[in-house]
């Protein structure tokens, strides 16, 4: 049976997922049949969710719609989006590179790079892209329990970012043009909704409290010593840096939002700049938080399609942006993954001489 879990929110550009630490992983014990045959039914499962939300997204819009958009795509547009995939991922690698460093100058370059790259792969593969919590894993001379711990922490601050911004766009769309039936309320509302999205958000400067609720969340379970070891270096963590790592966050963010507008302007969707960004940062924390299909494919496009009707966006346009959008940043860095997948299946071989 596997191991208990600890539940943390983060993701890349959204929402609320999981990292489980096993100590059955830790002391190098192989998994019973039952629970592999257990994880391979969820698998199965999650394959069939996205499958058949793709499969509903396709009988919302003909196939023939979103093919036609693209065959009209303005070129420019989509060129500009493309080129912009080359400063969001390398955000997210700087992000990833400074929290790793946190573990010690003995981390290797080509472990870093690896375990980024990895992370995108698992992530792709598994619902609510939790999987790229496993990129702590290819961190081959690092105890596993920091290990964990930082990337826990690199996730956090995407997930304080996306959440804490998507309540004050939440606040803020009404007021820019967005009407929708299911999001209409007072001044007070919105207002509130623009004061916890801020708390939420500026958390991010002060990791020390984050770190101490992180310790709560482990408890005193036998293998969480570990854990809670590296959380207090976490803790440690001063503002500068702190708000280092918060404004990686956020510039990725931006850039991702850039591109979904981007490519709606090139599928001939007439929306404002701020309003369609804002929209779109509510679709990412939707998605992000209804963590049911391999990658959240289908879930995404549904999402995106419920945010923008509320701007006039055509369903079709919608669902073509964020497919393009999955496949640009979700689906290539995941195929870019594959060379490390080598990674992958010598990890069991090192469980045992892991330092812990």
């Amino acid at each position: 049976m596997a191991g208990p879990k600890i539940p943390v929110n983060g993701s890349d550009v959204s929402g609320a997922q999981k990292v489980s630490v096993s100590p059955d992983h830790l002391e190098g014990t192989p998994l019973p049949r039952s629970a592999g045959a257990k994880r391979l039914g969820g698998l199965a499962l999650k394959v069939l969710l996205t499958a058949v939300l793709l499969g509903t997204v396709f009988w919302q819009v003909r196939w023939s719609e979103i093919t036609g958009n693209v065959s009209r795509m303005d070129t420019a547009g989509l060129l500009a989006a493309v080129l912009l995939w080359i400063p969001n991922l390398y955000l997210q690698y700087y992000r990833w590179k400074l929290t790793a460093r946190r573990a010690g100058t003995e981390v290797l370059n080509e472990d870093i790079r690896a375990s980024f790259w990895l992370g995108h792969t698992l992530g792709f593969a598994t619902p609510g892209r939790i999987g790229a919590f496993g990129r702590a894993l290819f961190l081959s001379n690092v105890p596993l329990g920091r290990a964990a711990a930082l990337t826990v922490l690199e996730r956090t601050y995407a997930a304080l970012t996306v959440n804490g911004l998507g309540l004050v766009s939440l606040g803020i769309l009404p007021y820019l043009g967005w009407h929708v039936t299911w999001a209409t309320w007072s001044q007070t509302v919105s207002l509130l909704l623009i004061i916890a999205g801020s708390c939420i958000f500026l958390t991010g400067l002060i990791p020390g409290p984050l770190a101490r609720l992180l310790q709560k969340v482990v408890g005193n379970r036998k293998w969480s010593h570990k854990v809670v070891s590296s959380l207090e270096t976490i803790a440690e963590i001063p503002p500068r840096v702190a708000a280092t790592y918060l404004t990686l966050a956020v510039l990725s963010l931006l850039v991702s939002l850039g591109q979904f507008v981007l490519i709606l302007h090139a599928l001939g969707a007439k929306v404002a700049v701020v309003a369609g960004m804002m929209a779109v940062l509510l679709n990412f924390v939707l998605k992000g938080n209804i963590p049911l299909t391999l990658g959240n494919l289908g879930v995404g496009e549904w999402t995106a399609l419920l945010c923008l009707r509320g701007l006039g966006v055509e369903d079709a346009q919608a669902i073509t942006a964020s497919l393009t959008v999955f496949a640009l940043n979700v689906a290539l860095p995941a195929v870019i993954g594959l060379r490390y997948l080598r990674r992958v299946f010598a990890l069991p071989k090192n469980w045992s001489t892991r330092p812990a």
